[in-house]
């Protein structure tokens, strides 16, 4: 189980799954409320087509320290990305891909926006979370705005349908039963988290491609529409991959096959070419 320290002084813990000759480094940033071990058949599968991947326990989840469910600043998670990807240089040093899912994809997405002078390989970004696909109870919305600076650590339920997870029942059983799976938000990790989407989408212009997004026609978590739009205002090498009728983790679905194709293929095309 590698470890490594954010710059704040936090132990980040992260699975490991390598090639010999990597023709790249796969670094995988999972949902809220998930964990790193539920993306371990797609590293395995990233494995078995010649990457290595990384996959981080984000802080306040899975094996991570911190607080469960709660962001003091959205930027540590910025700092924490830039950390990771000098550890894994460390270990190979060969090129970068950022794989962000939901969270993690608006994590990725800012850290694009802000760190122009690191550049990757390539960038997939699956079912950011810019946007909620569902409608929140009002009296929530407000007890969460009223928490956020007078006890911001008060922690609430998600209230995630786990069954608009994918279209994969055993899927959606595993992640109802995992005890990793912590199923809360405090009220000041939902304010950093607004604060992080209106940021991505008014610094949208200072995004560089490579980048392919995963998009699904019947998300029910995450707006995907919105997620669309922002994808089509992007310049450069963007690529969107939209499967109308997966549910949110297009790579849990029951034809992950199929996206996983997608995802090889977008990263056989960014490669960097062999000198001749």
């Amino acid at each position: 189980m590698p470890t490594f320290t954010a710059p704040d002084g936090l132990q980040l813990v992260f699975d490991a799954v390598e090639a010999a000759h990597p023709r790249a480094a796969v670094l995988v940033l999972h949902g809220w409320s998930d964990h790193a071990g539920r993306w371990t058949e797609t590293a395995k599968a990233l494995h078995q087509s010649g990457y290595s991947a990384y996959a981080l326990d984000l802080r306040g989840h899975g094996r991570s320290g911190g607080r469960r469910g709660h962001l003091s600043r959205f930027s540590q998670l910025l700092g924490d990305l830039h950390a990771f990807r000098r550890v894994v240089r460390v270990r190979t040093g060969a090129p970068q891909v950022l794989l962000g899912h939901s969270f993690g994809g608006l994590v990725v997405l800012r850290y694009l926006e802000t760190q122009p002078l690191e550049p990757v390989m390539a960038n997939i970004v699956a079912s950011p979370f810019l946007g909620l696909g569902f409608r929140v109870n009002p009296l929530k919305l407000l007890a969460g705005r009223l928490l956020a600076d007078l006890a911001p650590t008060v922690s609430l339920p998600t209230g995630i349908d786990t069954e608009a997870l994918c279209r994969d029942p055993a899927v959606c059983a595993a992640y109802r039963a995992d005890p990793m799976v912590h199923g809360r938000m405090t009220a000041g990790a939902w304010k950093e988290i607004q604060w992080a989407q209106r940021a991505v989408a008014a610094d949208a212009h200072r995004i560089e491609g490579p980048i392919q997004f995963l998009l699904t026609g019947e998300d029910r978590i995450v707006d995907a529409e919105m997620a669309r739009a922002f994808a089509d205002g992007l310049h450069g090498d963007v690529q969107v991959r939209w499967y109308p009728e997966m549910y949110h983790e297009a790579l849990h679905d029951q034809q992950r096959d199929r996206v996983l194709a997608d995802v090889l293929t977008f990263l056989a095309g960014t490669a960097p070419k062999a000198p001749s």
